[in-house]
């Protein structure tokens, strides 16, 4: 569905169904008409209610907060993506999450791309001072913070850092060839999109613990270095990697390696060595051990880029949709 497409009245009255159905509230005067119209539909058919678990709540909150700001919020996401996107410590500050206590270290679901909308491969879970911090900046300023050229705020530059790497693949699903090469020094949230390079990085730190994970990964990497200089920087790359997470402290997370010179430098030797044909064939192979799909105009339509993340035409109880 495009913004285009979308019945901002059809939504309201779906969302109030699903508030009656899977939860046990009654109906509050502050929600617009037409999801207190699906409310009321609902109610006056009997239809049964229960009470909904946390995910559900989530999503409820979600979708009502999205409806009355105008954002699109794509078909994928369910509560059982928010179950699968659940997390016991943010992301970014690291601290535990909570929920429920109004408290900055409660969980919250964010956009990673302000410009897209809510869609499974643009969302993750935070807590809500990381998400306070992160407000509308765009990716560049995320990224300046984290070098210390713009005021860090609520985060440290560690923090931005990891900011900034949950967003990069989301902020560049139109534009990837204009990623800058981080470390990847947070895990990735659950169905993100990643860029190539973030997909390798991943997978060298989740498998390369052993030796024999090592060389299974430079074994299925080999069809895309097939120059033997090619060969020696990958296996230079892995076995940096490999030591790297040898070399950490008992209270670092496996993330932490990249902060190390040698895992970044030499990914970036060997990556570099690499024609367009090779990277392309390197970004498959880790699709495929990553179990990953291949992101393409139709996988971005529903996240209503053009709009930037808007529904054009949408009826909103607070201010107008932002069309082009």
């Amino acid at each position: 569905m495009t913004p285009d497409d979308f019945d901002a009245v059809e939504a309201g009255r779906q969302l109030g169904h699903d508030l009656w159905c899977c939860s046990l509230q009654p109906a509050r005067p502050e929600w617009p008409q037409p999801v207190q119209e699906g409310f009321a539909e609902a109610a006056a058919r009997g239809l049964r209610r229960r009470a909904a678990d946390r995910f559900e709540r989530k999503w409820l909150q979600l979708r009502l907060g999205a409806w009355q700001r105008g954002r699109a919020v794509a078909a994928d996401v369910t509560p059982a993506l928010l179950r699968e996107l659940d997390l016991e410590h943010c992301p970014v500050t690291r601290e535990p999450l909570s929920h429920g206590l109004r408290a900055d270290s409660d969980a919250s679901v964010d956009r990673l791309n302000n410009e897209g909308a809510y869609a499974s491969g643009n969302l993750a879970v935070m807590s809500v001072r990381a998400n306070r911090a992160k407000g509308a900046l765009a990716f560049a300023e995320v990224l300046a913070a984290a070098r210390g050229e713009r005021p860090a705020g609520e985060l440290t530059p560690a923090q931005w850092l990891r900011l900034a790497v949950l967003m990069l693949g989301p902020c560049h699903a139109t534009r990837p060839a204009e990623a800058p090469l981080l470390p990847l020094v947070a895990p990735l949230p659950a169905r993100s999109l990643r860029l190539a390079e973030q997909q390798v990085q991943r997978l060298f730190t989740l498998r390369s613990c052993s030796a024999a994970g090592r060389n299974a990964l430079v074994k299925a990497f080999l069809p895309a270095s097939p120059l033997q200089a090619q060969q020696v920087r990958l296996r230079w790359f892995a076995e940096a990697v490999h030591d790297g997470l040898r070399r950490l402290g008992p209270d670092e997370a496996c993330w932490d390696l990249w902060l190390q010179p040698a895992p970044l430098e030499t990914l970036r030797v060997w990556w570099d060595s690499l024609a367009t044909a090779e990277r392309a064939r390197a970004a498959w192979v880790a699709g495929q051990l990553a179990g990953g799909r291949r992101v393409t105009a139709a996988t971005l339509a529903p996240w209503a880029m053009a709009s930037r993340g808007y529904v054009c035409g949408a009826v909103l109880s607070r201010r107008p949709a932002a069309c082009p």
